[in-house]
């Protein structure tokens, strides 16, 4: 037990860590309302799901990003509207990406959501690090 300690403290300690931790835990969010919004609502399309999850992520990832993962003291509104211009890049994937794999491909939503998530999450790191949540200079 003593080891696991050890390994999630030495984990918390590193912001990357914090990220790794706060973004996957959001992406599960994201995915797991995705993936209830197709079963709930079957036919409403799945870019109508795609665009409630994202207000549900986003709702419960900028505060937990801001303090938790980046521990901003910047302004609120200037560090929300660069949140929001980094996570645009991730929504616009999600309505590109998605139905390209849909479409083309074939693949299920769900699927093809998780394969955007993935990338997404990995380049979103450096995009909220170095421009949403900024250390001044």
């Amino acid at each position: 037990m003593p080891r696991l300690q050890g390994l999630v403290r030495a984990v918390l300690a590193d912001e990357r860590g914090r990220y790794l931790v706060a973004g996957g835990s959001c992406s599960l969010l994201y995915l797991v309302v995705f993936g209830l919004g197709l079963h709930a609502w079957p036919h409403a399309g799945y870019l109508w799901i795609v665009l409630l999850a994202q207000v549900v992520a986003i709702s419960v990832a900028f505060p937990v990003y801001r303090r938790f993962v980046f521990r901003s003291r910047g302004r609120l509104v200037p560090d929300f509207a660069r949140f929001l211009s980094v996570w645009s890049g991730g929504l616009l994937a999600s309505f590109v990406g998605v139905p390209f794999l849909v479409e083309a491909f074939g693949v299920p939503p769900l699927p093809g959501q998780i394969a955007a998530v993935v990338i997404v999450a990995l380049l979103s790191y450096l995009g909220h690090r170095y421009v949403s949540f900024r250390k001044p200079d």
